[in-house]
């Protein structure tokens, strides 16, 4: 077969590129109060009370404290309209105050979403690791976007799907039984014709669409996103969530990589109201980015105990991980021993095939909980390795 060449169409450049413009100008900005950018949503065309804006970016932001705002900007970094904070409280440029009072920006963007070339591109925070791995599956996705570019008819009817990325995790069924069943085959795919991203499922060689699980719609409320080791756990704001016909407990987390993947996360939400989600390994990844053993205990065995904890110490688990992996990290190498152990730093790499920051990111964790104690904390270490690999062969 004839390989084809991948190449980034022109205007999808120049959009990467505007963003990446944009967001690098923000960040300077923002690094006088330590705030960061966690999404910019680009609009070549935006509609706000029958006003058209050319050239808009709406950023969501956090400050030092994890406290989500949400922003407005015209043309860039230095014009900004209008802004949202974390309680809600609106400040409108004075310009704007008789047309934009009151006004519902998350319904605002829906409707935009929602017509065809006006949302142009959409980035998010990542850690140079991930942007690495993002770009390396990018090219694996061409393919499989290129053979499932021709129209899906679901149920007959055809949606104009135009992306489409598989779920391969094996475990969702058991967080979401009633919803994702073994023998589906399941996929993220956007529906050109519904605007709209949706779950449709593979039976018997046909495609049909998961009534029970709504289109996804473009939403403001944060999440709390648990890493699948369990070491990194962040708040952020997806692009939209799916609701569960009949169902207020759980949700599905749709969020879009800085290169216009497909990422699916699976959302407890508590009588609260916070959001718990857990990450789903999708089309293009490896079997690392499934949820570790571990964590996949913890949440089996002890329930909505677990997430109510880890909802309501969220901020304390932030703020110690980043102490946990700060400078510390670079000063340790593989021949350093572990401490009060007779085991080095290379050991445990070689026998877990982990990395070395992963490894200190998870021995620094568990070396917070109480009673903890360096060698039981390696011997766990070792353990949970054990187990995956034992589950991989199954």
């Amino acid at each position: 077969m004839e390989k084809r060449e991948k190449r980034v169409l022109p205007e999808e450049k120049d959009i990467l590129e505007l963003l990446a413009t944009f967001e690098e100008e923000l960040t300077e900005k923002l690094q006088e109060n330590k705030g960061e950018i966690e999404r910019v949503k680009y609009y070549e065309k935006f509609q706000m009370r029958g006003i058209d804006f050319n050239n808009v970016f709406i950023t969501t932001q956090k400050d030092v404290e994890g406290n989500i705002s949400y922003h407005m900007y015209i043309g860039d970094s230095t014009n900004e309209i209008l802004s949202i904070d974390s309680k809600g409280k609106i400040r409108i440029h004075s310009e704007l105050e008789a047309y934009c009072e009151d006004i519902d920006l998350e319904q605002v963007m829906e409707e935009n979403d929602n017509e065809n070339d006006r949302l142009k591109g959409i980035s998010r925070k990542m850690e140079p690791e991930e942007m690495k791995e993002t770009l390396k599956n990018r090219e694996k996705e061409q393919d499989v976007k290129q053979e499932n570019e021709e129209s899906l008819e679901v149920e007959g009817e055809d949606l104009e799907i135009g992306q489409y990325r598989e779920i391969k995790d094996p475990y969702i069924s058991r967080r979401m039984p009633e919803i994702f069943k073994t023998e589906g085959r399941c996929a993220v795919a956007y529906s050109n014709k519904l605007n709209r991203f949706v779950i449709v499922e593979k039976v018997n060689g046909k495609n049909r669409l998961k009534e029970e699980i709504e289109p996804a719609k473009t939403t403001y409320k944060s999440i709390i996103s648990i890493g699948e080791n369990g070491e990194k756990i962040e708040k952020k704001v997806p692009h939209a969530l799916m609701k569960i016909s009949g169902r207020s407990d759980i949700e599905i987390a749709i969020t879009i990589g800085q290169y216009g993947e497909i990422d699916l996360e699976t959302v407890q939400v508590l009588p609260c109201q916070e959001r718990i989600s857990r990450g789903v390994r999708m089309q293009g990844e490896t079997r690392n980015k499934e949820e570790s053993y571990q964590v996949r205990s913890e949440f089996e065995t002890e329930g909505n105990e677990y997430s109510h904890k880890l909802a309501h110490n969220v901020n304390d688990i932030i703020e110690s991980q980043e102490e946990a992996t700060g400078i510390k990290d670079f000063e340790i190498t593989e021949s350093d021993y572990i401490p009060d152990t007779n085991k080095t730093w290379g050991e445990l790499v070689d026998e877990t095939g982990e990395s070395l920051q992963k490894l200190i990111e998870r021995y620094n964790k568990e070396m917070q909980k109480e009673g903890a104690e360096s060698k039981k904390v390696v011997e766990t270490i070792e353990s949970d390795y054990e187990n995956i690999s034992h589950e991989h062969l199954i």
